[in-house]
C-alpha cells in the first residue's frame, strides 16, 4: 500500500510540475508578445494644423494662453486729428490760402534751376524767385502770419525783410525801401504792410519789382506752388 501511495503521489507531482512549466511558458509568450506589439506601435502623431479657436492648452498642471493681435487693414482712424494745413504735393507742406505780397503782375518766373537772362548782368544766370512788378514806394504785404527773423542791407538784392511763416516755410522779400519795414523779431498777420518798394541793384534793369524767395525747409521752390497759386 505505501508503495501505491508514493507512486501515486509521484505521478500527480509530475504532471503539476509540467501543467506549471506550460503555464509559465504561456505567459513568457504572452509577455513578449505584448511587449512587441508595445514597441511596434507607431508613435502619436501631432495635429498639422493648430486650432486658433482653441486659444488655451495645457502642459502638466500649467496653463499656455495663446493670444493672437490682428491689426486692421482698413477703416484705420487717425490718433491725432489732421492739421488744418495738410501736406501738399512737392514737399510743400500748406494747401491753405496766402496773400499775395504786390499785385498780380508777374515780371520774372521761378526758373526752378534752368538758367535765364539777366538784363542788368547781361549774363545767363538761376532765378530763384518771383518777381512781381510795382512802383517806387508801393506797400508790400506778408504772404501769411509770421516773424520776422532778420532784415538787412544786401549789396545785390538791396533791403531785405526775412520772415519765418511757420511749417518750415521762410520768405525773403527783396527791394524793399531802406527804414520802410518791419523790425527783426516782429510778429506779422497775414496782408499785413511789412514795409514799401525800393530797388534791386542786381535786378536794377528791369523796374521797380519785388523779388520774392521761398524756401521750405531750407530748399528753394517756386513761390506760387508754396503760396498755392501756381494756377
Amino acid at each position: 500500500m505505501d508503495y501505491e501511495f508514493k507512486k501515486t503521489s509521484k505521478t500527480s507531482l509530475g504532471k503539476l510540475g509540467l501543467y506549471t512549466l506550460l503555464l509559465l511558458g504561456i505567459t513568457a509568450i504572452g509577455i513578449g508578445s505584448y511587449a512587441a506589439m508595445k514597441s511596434e506601435s507607431p508613435a502619436p502623431q501631432l495635429p498639422t494644423e493648430i486650432d486658433w479657436d482653441n486659444q488655451g492648452g495645457t502642459v502638466g498642471a500649467e496653463k499656455i494662453e495663446t493670444k493672437i493681435t490682428v491689426m486692421p487693414t482698413e477703416n484705420v482712424t487717425e490718433s491725432e486729428p489732421i492739421a488744418e494745413t495738410t501736406q501738399a504735393t512737392d514737399n510743400l507742406p500748406y494747401t491753405g490760402s496766402f496773400t499775395l505780397p504786390l499785385g498780380t503782375e508777374i515780371l520774372k518766373d521761378y526758373s526752378d534751376g534752368e538758367m535765364v537772362s539777366s538784363k542788368t548782368m547781361g549774363d545767363w544766370r538761376i532765378h530763384n524767385g518771383i518777381d512781381f512788378t510795382g512802383k517806387d514806394g508801393s506797400e508790400i504785404f506778408a504772404i501769411q502770419h509770421g516773424t520776422v527773423t532778420d532784415v538787412y542791407e544786401d549789396e545785390m538784392w538791396g533791403t531785405v525783410i526775412v520772415i519765418d511763416h511757420g511749417n518750415d516755410i521762410v520768405a525773403k522779400y527783396c527791394g524793399m525801401k531802406k527804414d520802410s519795414t518791419v523790425q527783426k523779431g516782429d510778429a506779422v498777420s497775414k496782408g499785413q504792410t511789412v514795409g514799401k518798394l525800393g530797388t534791386i541793384p542786381i535786378e536794377q534793369a528791369d523796374g521797380a519789382h519785388l523779388h520774392l524767395e521761398i524756401t521750405v525747409n531750407g530748399k528753394n521752390v517756386d513761390p506760387l506752388a508754396a503760396m498755392n497759386r501756381a494756377d
